[in-house]
């Protein structure tokens, strides 16, 4: 442990010193700069505290957020796991703005120092691995929609939130995959397996886009005969391993996503491809820091004469990446329903031309530090002050901007029962979030059967109940974990619920006698009542979920033992900085 220490304790200083001055002043004021998309975010966090609160700490359906929100399956498709130490912070302290800045500076720090980590791993070249850990996080993205527009500053809006800290351990992923396939180096396999069930436990767009992309190395590893059994083995056990370690959401999602038909994800069609003038303008644009180096440096690298196959190759790489996700050359309109519209937007995939455009960088940057040594500081400095200032830009400056058409979006307001409505920029506090805590935004509309939007949205809104063929209100209560419908008359032969079938309600008459479930026709839980005068609905996890839980439990509580024990043995050094031996 103190080999550990003196080789690496400059470098978690200077990483934990860059997150912690970029949320500084949200840290100092007790606020963050939110707004729309971050009352979802916000909502569901408070609704798995309160699962907490009643001793449940493996979260199914929604039961505390409103009448209108129960029974809805949000978190068998929005996975909440890696937020756990998140609603630790909130549940300890009760300060929820404090405790997602805080959470925000941890996630900086964990993931600067994942990607500098990695890549030390496969290169040995201390310089190489700083100047793309820095460069990849200060820089790359999720969205285009606010200008000077970084990951970091879509964090703290906790706008695509997961998404983003998904896109911040992505090289970690494929890099470790990387020196598997086409290295041939299998002392990574771990570390690919337990950053990949993170990135799980977060977002499946980002993640879905990560598996395409091992899928890709994959086949041209066989197109290039460089595949072999061994290679097979390893990434088939860290299949496993992910599996496992990410079981209590996988598996219960993928039982539920066969358990009724679901529509596509709401999105914008424009989001999916751009004209060329949008793409070859942001490579120039002064927004997008990362292409201006990758500009920048492409010519002192012709200049110096140092341009040489592999610049070519990354540069026709991030060109590649860049028009893949952002032109209209690829159809993604024909893509993303393929995928359910779980993409949305293809920014979610950033990752890609981030690190092709990262690496570009820390090669010009190490390259070039031969014949100019000031670069590598430069490059540094410049980065975490034009973060920093994205940062600012984007949220405190906003107090003192309002703009000729008086836009929400450009000057910041307090959140109120109307205005959180609107698309406008919150100054949020712990205090006044509670405005969004009492008004929970939840996405209703996101995980429902086919037409149950489009013609039977107020069903699920107002709590609507159907006996046989006509709708009635106020039929419906909540009493603890049971939901209630009252008053059914006699001979009402199908009771429609306005809740969306899942797999593991079941229901019950007056006398605790269990009644007869099934979807219906609309996708909603529907009960035959055999003249039962209430029905008690409850929800109870099913055995795939259950043996998930414990699969997820004992596959943590392994690997927690035998870090402790290689610890404890001083074997874990795999990260210093003159022992590369370890996992």
């Amino acid at each position: 442990m103190k080999k550990y220490l003196r080789a690496n304790l400059p470098f978690h200083l200077i990483f934990l010193f860059t997150a912690l001055i970029l949320f500084l002043p949200f840290l100092l004021n007790g606020e963050l700069v939110l707004w729309r998309d971050s009352q979802f975010h916000l909502a569901r966090f408070h609704e798995l505290i309160m699962d907490q609160q009643y001793g449940q700490f493996f979260p199914d359906i929604v039961r505390h957020s409103g009448k209108n929100t129960w029974g809805y399956g949000l978190n068998f498709f929005y996975p909440s796991y890696f937020f756990y130490p998140l609603l630790f912070l909130w549940r300890l302290t009760d300060l929820p703005i404090t405790s997602i800045i805080i959470f925000n500076i941890l996630v900086l720090y964990f993931t600067l120092w994942s990607n500098f980590s990695i890549m030390y791993k496969i290169t040995s070249k201390l310089k190489l691995s700083f100047t793309f850990s820095i460069t990849y996080i200060l820089t790359a993205g999720v969205g285009n929609a606010i200008v000077d527009n970084v990951a970091i500053s879509r964090i703290e809006y906790m706008t695509q939130y997961a998404s983003n800290i998904v896109l911040l351990i992505a090289p970690v992923i494929l890099l470790s995959l990387y020196n598997i396939i086409f290295l041939h180096q299998n002392n990574t396999w771990l570390r690919a397996a337990i950053y990949s069930s993170i990135a799980i436990m977060l977002s499946i767009p980002t993640t879905l886009g990560i598996v395409l992309t091992v899928v890709f190395m994959v086949i041209v590893s066989f197109f290039k005969r460089q595949m072999t059994w061994d290679k097979i083995k390893f990434l088939l056990i860290t299949l496993a391993v992910i599996l496992a370690l990410s079981s209590a959401f996988v598996f219960p999602f993928l039982q539920q996503r066969g358990a009724n038909s679901w529509s596509n994800l709401p999105n914008n069609p424009d989001l999916f491809g751009a004209n060329f003038n949008t793409v070859f303008g942001r490579l120039f644009n002064i927004e997008d820091a990362l292409s201006l180096l990758v500009s920048i440096f492409a010519v002192l690298l012709f200049v110096y004469k140092k341009f040489n196959e592999t610049y070519t190759l990354l540069t026709i790489s991030y060109l590649a990446a860049m028009l893949f996700l952002y032109s209209n050359l690829f159809p993604w309109y024909l893509v993303n329903p393929a995928l359910s519209g779980a993409l949305q937007m293809t920014y979610r995939w950033n990752f890609l031309p981030a690190i092709v455009g990262s690496v570009f960088v820390a090669l010009a940057v190490n390259d070039l530090g031969k014949i100019k040594k000031w670069f590598f500081p430069i490059v540094c400095l410049g980065l975490l002050y034009l973060a920093f200032n994205s940062m600012m830009l984007n949220t405190v400056a906003k107090k003192f901007h309002v703009d000729g058409f008086n836009n929400t979006i450009n000057r910041l307001i307090l959140p109120t029962k109307d205005s959180i409505k609107t698309d406008g920029l919150f100054t949020v506090n712990n205090s006044n979030i509670q405005v969004i805590l009492n008004n929970p935004n939840l996405a209703l509309d996101d995980y429902r059967a086919p037409g149950q939007m489009k013609y039977h949205k107020k069903n699920y809104i107002e709590s609507l109940v159907k006996f046989d063929q006509k709708t009635y209100p106020n039929k419906t209560t909540v009493k603890g974990n049971s939901f209630l419908i009252n008053t059914i008359p006699r001979n009402v032969k199908k009771v429609q619920t306005p809740i969306t079938y899942l797999k593991g309600f079941v229901a019950f008459n007056e006398s605790g006698e269990k009644l007869s479930l099934y979807k219906d026709t609309e996708g909603f839980i529907s009960v035959t009542p055999h003249g039962a005068k209430m029905i008690r609905l409850e929800y109870h996890k099913t055995w795939v979920h259950q043996v998930s839980i414990l699969i997820f439990m004992l596959s943590w509580a392994i690997l927690g033992g035998y870090w402790i024990f290689n610890i404890w043995k001083g074997n874990i050094y795999e990260n210093t900085l003159d022992n590369r031996t370890s996992l």
